[in-house]
């Protein structure tokens, strides 16, 4: 199995994953229109995953407009994308636990393009300024900058993350704005996900009521059928409609019981304060001896 010189890591499986996942969010991008059902598009997502050999990370994230992360469809979800709207794909691959995690937006009319222009080029300028030992904090700095030139805002409550074998979050944040404060530097070996998140509303997310993505923080503490159902997510998070066997009202007040109770963790759809727009970019990488690879 190639590994690369001195790091230690699977490549060719961050490779692998980042192939299949390529593949599946450009087959999403093409379904993108008006009148679609977000499941389908969840659902097509998730299934070229699964096809191409690769296993789901966490379920699709598939957010419009002001709804900025984690909205993923429930069952028998009728919501359909709208007519004037930016669609951000959000997905996640694994091979044998090695996480890669992309996202793509999609504006459905000209005006909202620019929104969307910018996030993939703040991406591209946050990826200029990685190196082996850069801090955090500068590579947030060229994101906030890269946004605030073209007139619009990086969401400042939003980052991206360390990503570790089966650890979806795991360590060190990767910023969109300039935190002087986060003194931590990227290292060879190290994996992570830059997310630049740009908005023409005031910067901000915040919670919704509804979660329909739960981790498992606690597995010995399960109820056995749903800890027989969950096994195979290896603590990675799901989504209520890829839980079949059990009543969905049941369903629902279990997973709310369970978090009540700190055995399982949910993650709430965030929204825009200002009901802004959102466009959002990601790609995953490793940083190396002395540069970085993205998958």
């Amino acid at each position: 199995m190639y590994r690369l010189n001195k790091l230690g890591e699977k490549i060719d499986a961050y490779r692998e994953a980042g192939i299949v996942l390529e593949r599946a969010i450009r087959e999403g991008e093409k379904l993108v229109k008006p009148g679609l059902p977000v499941l389908d598009l969840c659902e097509a997502v998730e299934s070229r995953i699964l096809n191409e050999g690769a296993q789901l990370a966490f379920p699709c994230n598939v957010s419009i407009n002001e709804i900025a992360a984690h909205y993923t469809s429930p069952p028998e979800d009728a919501t359909l994308i709208p007519e004037h709207a930016i669609v951000k794909i959000d997905a996640g691959a694994h091979v044998d636990g090695y996480i890669v995690d992309k996202a793509v937006s999609v504006a459905t009319t000209q005006d909202l393009k620019d929104l969307v222009h910018v996030a993939e080029r703040a991406l591209k300028k946050a990826l200029e300024a990685v190196k082996p030992g850069v801090r955090v904090s500068l590579i947030g700095e060229t994101i906030e900058s890269t946004i605030k030139s073209s007139g619009f805002r990086p969401i400042i409550n939003l980052s991206g993350h360390q990503i570790k074998r089966y650890q979806l979050h795991a360590g060190k944040n990767i910023p969109n704005v300039n935190m002087r404060t986060l003194l931590s530097r990227v290292k060879p070996g190290e994996v992570y996900a830059i997310e630049p998140f740009v908005t023409d509303g005031v910067g901000v997310v915040v919670a919704a009521k509804d979660a329909y993505i739960y981790r498992v923080l606690e597995p010995s503490l399960l109820p056995k059928q749903l800890a027989d159902l969950l096994k195979k997510y290896n603590s990675l998070p799901f989504t209520t409609r890829w839980i079949k066997g059990i009543d969905r009202l049941r369903l629902e007040k279990l997973l709310s019981y369970l978090t009540r109770k700190g055995i399982l963790a949910s993650y709430p759809v965030l929204v825009e304060k200002s009901h802004g727009m959102v466009a959002q970019f990601e790609t995953t990488i490793i940083i190396t001896e002395d540069s970085y690879l993205a998958f």
